[in-house]
């Protein structure tokens, strides 16, 4: 095995109780009620999104509540300055559209609420792991079992640097449309391991299997590599174990996700994520298999 690969797909569970009871508990006042950060700066010269919201209730069945009037600025190590607006109202920031990052600098989201309340989080944008090659094979049997579905399965090839724990995201669209954009479907990333550390050149050190039903017929297939900190890769890590992963009666408690979203005002810290990242692309064509 050239990786330690971590794959996030769809399980679910069902649970029962054998006893129960009532414990009132102020679930979205107070302490509880917390500021949540959705968002990430790139390599990419794009408009950059900046999400706020409230937390909300388990049994709040409406859109999270939108976090506005606030003022979102996000600045870089060498002095430079990109403020964020919400033009609609609706608590999604935004740079304007000539915004980008450069890999080796670290990148802080500064966030004004307008109850005073100021936040910070810090993430460093790593440099740009480029992938060389990326091909795809046509199966029809999985573990010398044929299968009712035909599935392509596509292999990655790039570049790691040495000594340095590496993390990558690695984010999939078909003729423009992103097939793991959410945990909903698959999203994958992994971290590299020890034997393979700085070795060079390495295939299938992400791995795709996407059944052929599921895509466009002679698709465009765009591979997006997101080079990403080894923190943020934890907190993909926990997300997957609390959410999609947690299918097990003997699974323990949730815990506390982490969280670089920090209360500069001395109060409980917020939710969710702010990453840097850089991207690397690679294009290239199914060709559908005539049966």
């Amino acid at each position: 095995m050239k990786h330690n690969i971590l794959t996030i797909g769809i399980l679910s569970a069902i649970f029962g109780t054998a006893c129960t009871e009532k414990i009132d508990i102020e679930l979205n006042e107070g302490e509880n009620n917390r500021l949540v950060v959705e968002g990430y700066f790139s390599s990419d010269t794009m408009q950059h999104s900046v999400r706020l919201t409230r937390s909300t209730s388990y049994f709040y069945n409406q859109p999270a509540p939108a976090e506005l009037g606030a003022i979102v600025t996000i600045s870089d190590s060498e002095g430079n300055l990109f403020v964020l607006t919400d033009d609609d109202n609706d608590g999604i920031y935004l740079t304007d559209s000539s915004a980008f990052g450069v890999p080796g600098r670290t990148y802080t989201l500064n966030i004004k609420l307008k109850n005073g309340d100021e936040y910070e989080a810090k993430d460093e944008m790593l440099p740009t792991k480029h992938l060389d090659t990326a091909r795809y094979e046509y199966v029809d049997e999985v573990y010398g079992v044929k299968m009712e579905e035909h599935f392509y399965e596509i292999y990655t090839t790039f570049e790691e640097r040495p000594g340095v724990p590496d993390s990558y995201l690695l984010l999939y669209y078909f003729n423009d449309s992103c097939y793991n954009a959410t945990f909903k479907n698959e999203i994958l990333y992994a971290r590299d391991g020890a034997s393979v550390d700085g070795g060079g050149i390495f295939d299938d050190v992400l791995t795709i299997m996407i059944e052929e039903d599921s895509i466009p017929k002679n698709p465009t297939v765009r591979l997006d590599l997101y080079t990403i900190s080894e923190p943020y890769c934890d907190f993909l890590i926990e997300l997957g174990s609390e959410t999609i992963n947690n299918n097990s009666i003997m699974q323990g408690p949730p815990a506390n996700m982490s969280t670089n979203i920090i209360n500069k005002s001395g109060g409980v810290n917020g939710l969710g994520y702010f990453s840097a990242r850089s991207r690397s692309t690679f294009t290239f064509k199914i060709d559908n298999r005539e049966d």
